[in-house]
């Protein structure tokens, strides 16, 4: 049964999640795992896996779709032009194969403006003109919106946050580059500190385990002084960013998503650390707040990045 629907999905590294929008309100969500992708080819038959099993619980089907994927899109011709923690995937197309395939019009788009669009639309940023949305997790992606419109920037690559420089000659980022917010502040920086001080023989709880985020998030709850310090860091150099983004930006609210926030450990110092590197004019009426949609903002974007994009509406700037 045809009805003027829309499919957002949000497609990462370890799941992928579908939301199914119907009047602008979520009717039906669902997740599957990523699993071993080693091609193109197989993020396109995840797809229209998903797609399929959507179609067949809601007897819905689509009138566009949207994705987010997480790492370098060319949203004008739907080409991948490099997916660093999804298969290493370089210069595919993925929406002409889909429509194709589904027979709809299919939209792409990086992870961070579609998990931006799900908050300015049913989410924190509702009603807001301009904001910013840092995603925290595996790697640091970041999204901005001016004047209710998303800035992509000359080569629609703007937003790259996590690769902005915070420690000269610091760790090693799968950029190139060094010191890199992404390389402190991220997952994957946080479980390399902890990594690197445990091998100078510091004293922690965690000697002998295996230091995922995660599980560093658990042992800084517990009080351990290694792992609180991670966090620790990682909230300053997060927050010193912030403030300079208020700085530069003058933004109305900043929010802030990803499993590292999710931890519930960084929110708070994060704040504090923004306050000292914003100038005190800049801070009166800003926000840093959770993601509200936490795990759903990517998808619930997608979904109304394809509704605009297929009615023609200019959402970028």
């Amino acid at each position: 049964m045809k009805t003027k629907s829309f499919l957002g999905i949000d497609f990462g590294g370890t799941k992928i999640n579908f939301v199914l929008l119907k009047n602008n309100k979520i009717i039906h969500k669902m997740r599957i795992s990523t699993g071993k992708i080693d091609s193109g080819d197989d993020i396109v038959q995840k797809i229209l896996t998903g797609v399929t099993k959507v179609e067949q619980k809601t007897s819905i089907y689509p009138s566009a779709i949207g994705i987010g994927l997480a790492g370098m899109v060319n949203r004008t011709t739907g080409q991948i032009i490099f997916l660093p923690n999804i298969g290493k995937i370089k210069d595919f197309s993925v929406t002409e194969r889909l429509s194709k395939k589904l027979g709809v019009p299919v939209f792409l788009e990086n992870d961070v403006n579609t998990a931006l669009l799900g908050e300015v639309y049913l989410g924190a940023a509702q009603n807001k003109q301009n904001a910013v949305f840092i995603s925290v997790g595996t790697g640091i992606g970041g999204a901005m919106l001016i004047g209710s419109r998303i800035y992509t920037g000359k080569n629609g690559l703007a937003g790259e946050i996590g690769h902005l420089t915070v420690q000269e000659n610091g760790l090693r980022c799968n950029c190139g580059k060094r010191g890199c917010l992404e390389t402190v502040a991220s997952g994957k920086g946080i479980e390399q500190y902890v990594t690197s001080e445990m091998a100078k023989g510091v004293k922690t709880e965690m000697t002998g385990c295996k230091t995922t985020a995660k599980k560093i998030a658990q042992y800084a709850k517990r009080g351990d002084k290694l792992a609180l310090r991670a966090y620790e860091q990682a909230s300053h150099y997060l927050g010193k960013i912030c403030g300079d983004i208020i700085n530069i930006l003058n933004p109305e609210m900043i929010i802030l998503g990803g499993g590292v926030v999710e931890s519930g450990l960084i929110l708070k110092n994060t704040i504090k650390a923004a306050k000292n590197y914003a100038l005190a004019s800049s801070l009166e009426d800003i926000k840093i707040v959770r993601s509200m949609l936490k795990n759903d903002a990517g998808a619930v974007g997608a979904a109304f990045l394809a509704e605009a994009l297929k009615s023609k509406r200019d959402i970028y700037i």
